[in-house]
Parts: C-alpha cells; sequence; structure tokens
C-alpha cells in the first residue's frame, strides 16, 4: 500500500453522508500530509418559474451565502484537525460533472472522498446518483464512505 494523496477532494452537501465523508477526508488528508479541498455545488435553478425567476437569483445568492458560511466552519474545522492546506470551493452548476472532473486545484486531484447516495433504487433509475457518477467518470481514486453510525 504504498499510494499516498496528495491533494483530496471532499464533497460536501450538508447531509450526514457528506458529513462522514468530510471526517474521513479529514483523517486521510492528516495521514498523507495532503492538502485538502472541500467543494460544495450550488445546483443551479433553470428558467422554471416564470416570473418568480427574479427572486431565484435572491435565493441564489442567499444560499451561496450561507454555504460560504458553512465552509468556513469546515476550514476550520479541518485546520483544528491538523489538515495545514485547506482551500473551500462553493460553486454553481451540476454537482456530478463539477465533482468528477473538478479542475480548480493547482495540482490535480488524486483521491475523491465522498458519501454514498441515500437515494433509493427508484430515486437512481430515474434521476442517477452523484456518487455513482463520480465513480464512473474521473480519473482520481473515490472513496465511497457509507453512512454506518
Amino acid at each position: 500500500m504504498g499510494e499516498s494523496y496528495k491533494n483530496i477532494l471532499v464533497a460536501v452537501d450538508g447531509s450526514d453522508q457528506s458529513e462522514n465523508a468530510f471526517q474521513e477526508a479529514i483523517k486521510i488528508a492528516k495521514r498523507n500530509g495532503a492538502t485538502l479541498h472541500i467543494l460544495s455545488v450550488i445546483e443551479e435553478m433553470g428558467n422554471y418559474f416564470g416570473e418568480l425567476t427574479m427572486s431565484m437569483g435572491t435565493v441564489m445568492e442567499e444560499l451561496r451565502s450561507r454555504e460560504e458560511e458553512e465552509m468556513k466552519k469546515r476550514e476550520t474545522k479541518a485546520l483544528e484537525q491538523g489538515i495545514t492546506n485547506v482551500f473551500t470551493y462553493v460553486m454553481y452548476g451540476y454537482p456530478k460533472s463539477l465533482i468528477a472532473d473538478f479542475t480548480e486545484s493547482k495540482e490535480p486531484i488524486d483521491l475523491i472522498v465522498i458519501g454514498r447516495t441515500g437515494l433509493n433504487g427508484f430515486e437512481r433509475l430515474m434521476v442517477g446518483s452523484t456518487t455513482s457518477y463520480v465513480v464512473n467518470h474521473t480519473k482520481a481514486n473515490v472513496l465511497v464512505v457509507n453512512n454506518i453510525v
């Protein structure tokens, strides 16, 4: 087991699964002396709401503001646990592709840590699992963290 990870990406969305993935990513980053990249994706809403579209910009700004506050807390938590290099990103877009094709770091990501899907089988069939997409479309290694309590 000679693999050493230098740039670890963890995708978070506030769910229990992503918080477990975040904790696991901290442990791995600490063991490897790696840089930890924490990503939150705010899924963009299309023009689905007719006259409500104008207010959607305000809603999206509020979501971003709240998520940036949460990311500051995660960054502080990682620093407190001994990670020396932490970068946070709040992005708008399609979570599956932004996670799988993450290019915001200066160095390539060599490990993605992500929580397993909480969707049931029918929902996965209809909308697909972000985790499954990432596993099948990224060049990096992927660690899927189960939500085992």
